[in-house]
C-alpha cells in the first residue's frame, strides 16, 4: 500500500515533520521504513531523531539497524535517549550496537543506563555496560551507589554479583 501511495505525486511522505517514518519506526514496520527511506523527501532524523529513538525504546532491532545505517541519523540524540531506553527496557542487542558507535555516551545523564538497568534487573546489560570504561556504576555526581542499592532493593542477585566483581 505504501508503495502505491508513493507513486501518487500528491502524496508527501515527509508531511507532518516526517510523521510516516516516525510512526512506522515506533511500531516496528521495517519494510515500510525501508520503502520510505528510498524517497529523498523523507528525513529519518526529523524531530530530533525521533524514529531511531522510538525504535530503540520499543526494541525494534530491525528498524533500528535500518535507521542507524542512514548517515543522517544520530543515535545519540536527545541526551543519548536510544541507549538509555534500550538499557531500561532490556534490549541488550541494541545496547551492544550503540556502544560500538563513537557518538553514543553510555555514561550520559549521570550513568543513567547502568543505574536503571541495575534497578530493573537486566543483568546482561549491566554486564555489557560495566565492561565499558566510560561507565561508572558508582557515579558520585548522581545518587551514590544507586545501581547496587536499587538492584539489592529489588532482589536482583545476578546484577548485585556483577556490580561487586
Amino acid at each position: 500500500v505504501v508503495k502505491i501511495l508513493l507513486e501518487d505525486s500528491r502524496v508527501d511522505p515527509s508531511a507532518g515533520d516526517n510523521y510516516a517514518i516516525r510512526r512506522a519506526s515506533e511500531n516496528g514496520h521495517a519494510d515500510v521504513v525501508k520503502i520510505l527511506l528510498e524517497d529523498s523527501r523523507v528525513d529519518p532524523s526529523a524531530d530530533d531523531n525521533y524514529a531511531i529513538r522510538r525504535a530503540a525504546h520499543f526494541g525494534h532491532i530491525d528498524v533500528f539497524k535500518i535507521l542507524l545505517a542512514d548517515v543522517r541519523v544520530d543515535p545519540s540524540a536527545d541526551d543519548n535517549y536510544a541507549i538509555q531506553c534500550a538499557s531500561v527496557y532490556g534490549y541488550a542487542d541494541i545496547v551492544k550496537i550503540l556502544l560500538a558507535d563513537a557518538r553514543v555516551d553510555p555514561s550520559a545523564y549521570d550513568n543513567y543506563c547502568i543505574r536503571w538497568a541495575s534497578r530493573n534487573g537486566h543483568a546482561d546489560i549491566v554486564k555489557i555496560l560495566s565492561e565499558d570504561s566510560r561507565v561508572d556504576p558508582i557515579d558520585p555526581s548522581a545518587d551514590d551507589n544507586y545501581a547496587i542499592i536499587r538492584a539489592s532493593e529489588n532482589g536482583h542477585v545476578d546484577v548485585v554479583k556483577i556490580l561487586l566483581e
